[in-house]
């Protein structure tokens, strides 16, 4: 593991064995569509999603976006095989992964890169010892903002309530970016459904099965 002054946001590498088919495709595609910062995707229509757990909600913006190309960041093995198993060798050329962490990789990418950046149900560590590792924070926007294309958009969601009233301080008036859609406030009472057009992932789905309401954000580079 390549290491970054800031801490660690993520959790465990890797969880239980995996199944046979899901070694194949992480032994077999992911170097296909292993990401080389040396070979970036020209930077017209280039989407990145940092933390895409099982790829659900990568796999449903390649299908509903034929002219994009996205890259994915997850350093959970299981995650990615999950997501390599499911993904279509039609679109092995539009997409990369990135399997470490995404502050590695962005210190490799140019300023004005992406034209989407997608946060969806980063780890909350919810305990409050651990609220030093929580993904968005001023440091990582610092390092996250510059990446975005003038007029690009930065979509977050997360369904607990402690880390939506950070995710809100940080940047609901942060000087780079515009709100263009989201609760007012970190009562839970006050966040609205799932914006339409926006895909469903695994982890929003587990939450809503527990009664859980969700909190969806869209931000634009000013």
């Amino acid at each position: 593991m390549i290491p970054h002054p800031l801490p660690r946001s993520y959790g465990r590498r890797k969880a239980r064995k995996l199944r046979d088919q899901s070694q194949r495709a992480y032994d077999d595609v992911l170097p296909l569509v292993e990401l080389n910062p040396e070979a970036l995707f020209p930077s017209q229509k280039v989407w990145l999603e940092i933390g895409f757990g099982g790829g659900e909600h990568m796999l449903a913006q390649l299908d509903q976006n034929p002219d994009i190309s996205m890259i994915g960041c997850e350093p959970f093995l299981n995650g990615v095989a999950k997501f390599l198993t499911h993904l279509s060798p039609k679109d092995y050329g539009r997409v990369r992964v990135w399997h470490e962490d995404v502050r590695i990789l962005l210190e490799k990418i140019p300023d004005g890169y992406f034209e989407r950046a997608f946060i969806l149900f980063p780890d909350p560590w919810p305990k409050k010892r651990h609220h030093f590792r929580r993904l968005i924070s001023k440091p990582f926007m610092d390092e996250l903002l510059p990446k975005l294309k003038s007029g690009a958009r930065l979509y977050v969601a997360s369904d607990d309530a402690p880390y939506v009233e950070q995710i809100q301080d940080v940047l609901y008036h942060h000087p780079v970016l515009t709100l263009l859609d989201g609760p007012p406030s970190p009562d839970p009472s006050t966040w609205g459904p799932r914006p339409e057009g926006w895909p469903p992932t695994r982890y929003e789905q587990k939450a809503l099965k527990a009664g859980k309401v969700c909190a969806y954000m869209v931000f634009q580079r000013k």
